[in-house]
């Protein structure tokens, strides 16, 4: 069970595993994807803000050019103004020129100096000459490539050629710094989130890094545009300033949580599988200790033994074997298995002390085997392991007081298994609590068979009983009607002591058969009448008073009734026999002392009533207490009184029958006092 929890956790964390890694797959590939959108938008918002810098540039280059057109003649400081007004309206411009005609600077905006200077020479500025002489050659707009300037920096310049009918009459150049236009174009956002570098053919002209040649092919996302810049182009090149932590951070994230989240999945299945697990076996535990504490039968304690060791364990097979003492060997009372095979062979397994070594270690030592097939320890022999394909068993004692019982054994069939230290200390507890259970079934099997012979005597004892009453009843009435006519036609002829003898006769006839009657009453509580109902308890009170009065000596008595219950549920004659018996006994033994009286009451409690009989006689001593209950059992101090020693035993016994005790509180020479209850809800009650 503990591989299948493991097996059964790492499925769902490398389930969880490969999700987290598809999920950082995806998140990594969308987020590359964002960057790559986000950061070729950005380079082509560079590319076309360079390109509409130049052609804006040229475009007011081509306007001085025109207004040189325009005018008859152009005057330093009327350029010079016109150039200086566009300089402070429009930025961008490092410097705006005037080449005359013999290709020398002689106006710049803003102003340097009054020389001319000349750095259009082919020998010493090829680029710039070449470039120069093209504008000139083709009488269009030029731009030289990326050069340094005179004012510091990598730039550029226009060339615009001012032909006049037909007649070149010097050019414009525009001076552009390339740091400038970046900075103008290259807003802060940008500038925060990207690097960029220009390079025009393989010259780096421009880079936001510090270092001399950025190192954008280690960034995995770099946008390469081309740039046209008139007759040539530059190739810009954008990337992420932080690419790795940007696009890297939630792809890292989902991994890092995905794997957390994988571990934490796995191991909270692990400990819901482990509690549920737990909870199993507790649940079993609880269901076999349920039917081992409270079944007597030993079929109903095997199979809820054989069904929680499959439950809790796994195992293929439970077996239990009972140890037969006389016979010196294990004989199978219970099997329980995945399957059916063999369950018959099984059952009619002997393992006979004396046969197998391991059977006698077992039986001497009484404590549990673990055994596999590897170990050449099965505690059965070779060749049954081989039969019913037995690969690892373990065996556990049932004992009592040091006395072997049984045994309780598992199996596992077609897989090798080693059972852990849990799974033996588990087995052990069930093996305590079934040892004590299959004890006391055996117990109970003995104690039903002794009350069943039990039962049977006493119901030939009672119907013994009433044959022989029955026969003893029959010469007492005759003798007793005889002796009333002896009486009645001979008394006057007989003697004072023949009518002593005669009185004598006739009263222990009346013993005689108030001894019968009080007998066959006994006999007859609880075998004839069983029926609870509701009782007048004052009514029930009044016609036993009712009856008393006619004993001995009643009228000398004093009885008092202090009864507070009005109605109870009970056996009407039970009770009545109960306060029959009780306040007979009073009057009978307190008619003797002077002033003689009776006291009866009850009370209302919680869960029963209470009665009480008080008398005033001549007490009980404590030694007695229990005693006086016994059948016809009479304290030697009471013979002079009537009675045979079976009241009390009836009301001890209806109080057994229908439910309630009897007690007394006595001492000797200061009374009597016999309390007795009666449960509120008279588990005898029928519907």
């Amino acid at each position: 069970m503990r591989a299948k929890r493991i097996l059964f956790s790492l499925e769902v964390f490398i389930v969880f595993l490969s999700l987290t890694l598809y999920l950082w797959y995806v998140t990594e590939t969308s987020d590359k994807q964002k960057h790559n959108q986000t950061t070729e938008i950005s380079a082509n918002q560079l590319k076309n803000g360079i390109e509409s810098f130049v052609n804006e540039k040229i475009s007011i280059l081509l306007q001085i050019r025109n207004f040189w057109l325009n005018s008859q003649s152009v005057t330093h400081e009327q350029f010079s103004g016109f150039c200086r007004e566009i300089i402070s309206q429009i930025p961008g411009f490092q410097a705006i020129e005037y080449g005359d005609s013999s290709n020398k600077v002689v106006w710049i905006e803003p102003f340097v100096t009054n020389e001319p200077l000349d750095y259009f020479k082919a020998s010493s500025e090829p680029v710039r000459y070449t470039t120069f002489q093209l504008a000139i050659q083709k009488r269009t707009i030029a731009v030289t490539p990326a050069l340094d300037l005179m004012q510091g920096g990598k730039g550029f310049i226009a060339i615009v050629p001012i032909f006049k009918n037909n007649s070149y009459q010097g050019s414009i150049f525009g001076v552009f710094k390339i740091d400038t236009i970046f900075t103008l174009i290259f807003d802060s956002v940008l500038k925060q989130r990207y690097h960029c570098a220009v390079y025009d053919g393989d010259t780096l002209v421009y880079s936001t890094e510090s270092a001399p040649q950025p190192d954008w092919n280690r960034s995995p996302i770099h946008i390469h545009k081309t740039v046209p810049v008139r007759d040539h182009n530059w190739n810009l090149v954008l990337w992420p300033k932080e690419y790795n932590d940007l696009m890297g951070y939630r792809a890292m994230v989902v991994l890092i949580l995905g794997l957390a989240l994988s571990f934490v999945l796995g191991s909270l299945v692990w400990v819901l599988s482990s509690r549920a697990e737990q909870a199993d076996i507790y649940a079993a535990m609880l269901e076999v200790s349920h039917t081992l504490g409270t079944s007597n039968e030993l079929n109903n304690i095997f199979r809820a033994i054989g069904d929680a060791c499959l439950r809790m364990t796994g195992v293929d097979r439970c077996g239990i074997f009972l140890w037969n003492e006389s016979q010196r060997q294990f004989e199978p009372g219970w099997v329980s298995t995945m399957g059916e095979a063999n369950v018959e062979r099984f059952l009619d397994l002997k393992l006979k002390y004396g046969d197998m070594p391991n059977v006698n270690k077992f039986v001497e030592e009484i404590r549990r085997v673990v055994s596999s097939e590897t170990s050449k320890a099965l505690i059965i022999s070779p060749s049954l392991g081989k039969e019913f394909n037995i690969k690892s068993l373990l065996a556990v004692p049932l004992s009592s007081k040091g006395n072997l019982i049984g045994a309780i054994t598992l199996d596992h069939n077609g897989k090798r298994h080693r059972f852990s230290a849990r799974e033996q200390a588990l087995m052990e507890g069930i093996a305590s609590q079934a040892s004590i259970a299959v004890e006391n079934a055996k117990l109970f099997a003995e104690t039903q068979k002794q009350s069943g012979m039990i039962t049977k005597k006493n119901k030939e004892l009672e119907s013994l009983l009433f044959i022989v009453s029955h026969d003893l009843k029959n010469p007492l009435v005759a003798l007793e009607g005889m002796s009333s006519l002896l009486t009645e036609e001979c008394g006057g002829q007989l003697s004072a002591n023949g009518k002593h003898y005669l009185s004598r006769i006739q009263a222990n006839v009346g013993h005689m058969e108030t001894l019968i009657r009080d007998v066959q009453e006994l006999s007859r509580i609880g075998r004839i009448e069983t029926q609870i109902e509701q009782i007048d308890v004052k009514q029930i009170l009044h016609e036993v008073l009712l009856d008393l009065r006619e004993q001995k000596n009643a009228s000398s008595v004093c009885v008092a009734d202090q009864n507070q219950v009005n109605y109870l549920c009970y056996n009407r004659r039970g009770l009545k026999q109960i306060l029959t018996n009780l306040i007979g006994n009073a009057i009978k033994f307190s008619a003797y002392q002077k002033d003689a009286q009776v006291m009866i009451g009850s009370e209302e409690k919680e869960k029963e009533f209470l009665f009480f009989v008080k008398d005033n006689g001549i007490g009980i001593d404590k030694q007695y207490h229990q005693s006086i209950f016994d059948l016809f059992y009479r304290l030697q101090e009471l013979k002079n009184v009537e009675g045979i020693g079976v009241g009390l035993s009836i009301v001890q016994r209806v109080l057994e029958i229908y439910g309630g005790k009897v007690w007394l509180e006595s001492e000797k020479g200061k009374g009597t006092t016999f309390y007795f209850s009666i449960p509120k809800q008279n588990e005898f009650a029928k519907t």
